[in-house]
């Protein structure tokens, strides 16, 4: 995908999860697997998109909030990894990144209040309609700049980021295991435990905590080779 073309899309995304509509349109468990397939990474979008769902199920961005955004990071991701990346790359990236991510509103919002709130209050002491009409427009180019320049950022990053991650993710997929499952048995048990978390409440949260120590004890017996 060319580079301008990823910017857009992920601009888009931006907007759509944060400061236009909050439909949901961009949920990873939908988006990331139709991104995946239309730019070569199937079973990275595929992937990304359940484990990031199952992290984030309960989070919206309501209020004052400032929880993780999993399908900017998921997109910055894949869109930064290209066509064929590995889907433990894919995810040894995006992870953290859905933690970052949600900075960039947090940059917008005090945007916001230093150099549109004042605009806007004297508009509507005057009562000027067309005013505020072309304030709003003028604030949602500025987000939409402010966005499609992180963007680039980011996805520069992500690129330059999966050279010395790769031979991380590498041995991450080496053994027979890799032949049938393209994840380590530790993520699937910190998904299940985090589903847990979701439904569960308290018992949840415990169980959250069991299923990450069940996959490093995975994890380890996978490495040593006594995990086929």
């Amino acid at each position: 995908m060319p580079f301008i073309v990823a910017v857009i899309v992920s601009t888009l995304v931006y907007l759509e999860s944060w400061p236009v509509g909050q439909f949901l349109l961009g949920r990873p468990a939908l988006l990331l697997p139709l991104l995946g397939l239309a730019t070569g990474n199937p079973w990275a979008g595929l992937w990304l998109g359940a484990v990031l769902e199952l992290l984030t199920l309960r989070t919206l961005p309501m209020g004052a909030t400032l929880p993780p955004d999993p399908a900017l990071a998921g997109v910055w991701t894949l869109l930064g990894l290209g066509a064929g990346a590995r889907p433990e790359l894919a995810l040894l990236i995006a992870v953290p990144l859905c933690w970052l991510a949600p900075w960039l509103s947090e940059a917008q919002r005090r945007i916001n209040g230093v150099l549109w709130r004042p605009r806007f209050l004297q508009a509507a002491e005057e009562v000027d309609a067309a005013r505020c009409n072309r304030l709003m427009g003028a604030v949602l180019a500025q987000t939409a700049l402010l966005g499609a320049a992180v963007s680039a950022l980011m996805l520069a990053a992500v690129a330059l980021a999966a050279g010395s991650l790769d031979p991380l993710a590498a041995r991450l997929a080496e053994g027979r295991l890799a032949q049938v499952l393209p994840l380590p048995w530790a993520v699937l048990a910190v998904a299940l435990g985090g589903l847990w978390r979701h439904a569960g409440g308290r018992l949840g949260r415990r169980t959250l905590w069991a299923g990450a120590a069940l996959g490093l004890m995975l994890a380890a017996l996978w490495i040593s080779g006594r995990l086929p």
